[in-house]
């Protein structure tokens, strides 16, 4: 999904219902890419959803984040073969599994593709099944809230600042306008580099994942505000729009809901 602007309307994932939008902002191209994907196995139905975004100044970056949603689909697809029964722990398996083989596949992309040597991307996914019990990986600074009653973001950034953030050498606050902000520690496309996994229930919040460019233009707590009033299909489009105005790079939103 690198044009310009690109939707993904409500679409109904058994209990499940997602939507994403995905915009070039003030950007000449979108390096963004983004995915919701529904499995079924003998006990139901699985939905995955995807963010990932190029890396900006490399060589190829809406490659790179096309190639690790699709890569980490058909990862997801095979690893599920081995399993009967997707609780978490099957679940962080096959997540697992699907960022190792788009991690391959970007690598071995980029070594024999001329232009795309040393790409790589960010890239944040979820996995859960009906009952809202899932899995989120991320790599990079691309993130996942889960919003209700309040905010709470899953992941965190592998980031320069974030580093800095956990050694006490800024505040939070400075770390949102620091100028290293979009230097990223871990990507997909770089041997060895591998997803931190985290347990999640859907519950009734609704789950964000977003690339950066999101936060670029509004603070959490508008997108809290956002969410908390606006249903699925339309708050994809209206979580990008609102943050057009103030960001400067590409913008993505896949979101999904019990509801």
């Amino acid at each position: 999904m690198n044009s310009g602007v690109k939707e993904g309307q409500g679409t109904p994932h058994g209990e499940i219902r997602a939507c994403s939008y995905t915009d070039k902002g003030v950007r000449d191209l979108n390096e963004d890419s983004c995915g919701v994907f529904t499995f079924t196995y003998p006990g139901g139905r699985l939905v995955l959803l995807a963010v990932a975004d190029g890396l900006g100044g490399h060589p190829a970056g809406e490659v790179a984040s096309d190639l690790a949603i699709s890569a980490l689909r058909t990862g997801v697809s095979s690893a599920m073969e081995a399993f009967s029964v997707m609780d978490t722990g099957s679940l962080r398996v096959v997540l697992a599994s699907g960022f190792s083989h788009a991690n391959r596949e970007v690598i071995r992309h980029a070594s024999i593709t001329p232009g795309c040597e040393g790409m790589g991307t960010t890239m944040v996914a979820a996995i859960m099944n009906q009952q809202g019990e899932g899995v989120v990986g991320n790599v990079g600074d691309s993130r996942a809230y889960l919003v209700g009653d309040e905010i709470r973001r899953i992941t965190r950034d592998h980031s320069r600042v974030q580093e800095m953030v956990d050694q006490g050498l800024i505040s939070f606050r400075e770390a949102q306008n620091h100028p290293l902000r979009h230097i990223v520690t871990r990507i997909v496309g770089r041997p060895g580099d591998t997803p931190d996994l985290s347990q999640f229930h859907l519950g009734s919040d609704l789950l964000v994942l977003c690339s950066d460019g999101l936060l670029d233009g509004i603070s959490e707590q508008e997108m809290h505000s956002i969410a908390l009033h606006h249903p699925l299909p339309g708050i994809c489009r209206l979580l990008v729009e609102n943050a057009k105005g103030r960001s400067r790079d590409n913008i993505t939103v896949v979101a999904a809901a019990r509801r």
